[in-house]
């Protein structure tokens, strides 16, 4: 009987111990670690190549081994919340600087875990601190960027208001507007979402205004078309008078 209760303790504890190594094994995969080398650490006969009558069973060993799963799972919250800073920096970035679809692609595996929750995140090196390194790298590089593309496309904000503002026959002054953004994008307080949300706020405006004056613009349109063809219609009567007179006086 003692040695039923025994074999029965010793499965028991085996099959802890296994479950222990698959969850870090799971772990290791996600964060990109050696699994070899990160439970060998626990006790040697961890690894697959032991048999499992040969492992190690003892409560060392299990207390190791929780202990380890523990660290690599709050080791896998801390890079996932990393993970998902960063690709909220990138995003952001993005949409400041117009960037395109192929840009955003090259760093699908990193914005894929945005809004992933923990359990979610099982694809093998999705964690892995050269993936975090490099969109690091990415987040500084277009932070750099930023000001001198940051012209450009405001800019380009601003060639879009002013051609609302030429249709709308509305004069503005577009060399002042052109020095305001250089001296904002010059200044140490620049904030490039403020100033992109102030001029869309300015074309959204133009729009409307542009929009109010529709009907007028049209009227005035019609009234110079109106004239244009009364000028010609008296152009064209007076040809006529003249040829009529020349005829007439014509000796043949």
């Amino acid at each position: 009987m003692a040695l039923l209760i025994s074999f029965v303790s010793q499965s028991d504890r085996l099959h802890k111990i296994l479950d222990f190594v698959s969850s870090v094994h799971d772990l290791c995969s996600v964060l990109g670690m050696d699994f070899l080398a990160t439970v060998t650490e626990v006790h040697p006969s961890l690894i697959d190549s032991v048999g499992a009558h040969s492992k190690s069973v003892s409560d060392e060993t299990i207390s190791r081994l929780s202990k380890m799963v523990t660290e690599l799972k709050e080791e896998k919250v801390k890079r996932l919340g990393k993970i998902q800073a960063l690709a909220s920096q990138l995003t952001d970035l993005w949409n400041l600087m117009d960037a395109t679809v192929e840009e955003r692609q090259l760093f699908d595996h990193v914005t894929c875990n945005m809004s992933s929750t923990l359990d979610r995140v099982t694809v093998p090196g999705a964690l892995a601190l050269d993936v975090i390194d490099q969109a690091e790298h990415e987040v500084e590089r277009l932070d750099q960027l930023k000001a001198s593309r940051m012209k450009d496309i405001a800019f380009k904000r601003q060639t879009e208001l002013e051609d609302i503002y030429a249709q709308a026959h509305i004069a503005i002054d577009t060399s002042a507007a052109r020095d305001r953004i250089l001296s904002v994008i010059d200044s140490s307080m620049f904030e490039p979402s403020e100033l992109l949300a102030d001029m869309e706020n300015q074309i959204l405006k133009a729009k409307e205004e542009a929009s109010s004056r529709k009907d007028i613009l049209e009227k005035v349109d019609r009234w110079m078309l109106a004239c244009e063809e009364e000028s010609w219609l008296e152009d064209y009567s007076r040809v006529r008078k003249i040829c009529h007179v020349t005829l007439s006086l014509s000796p043949f």
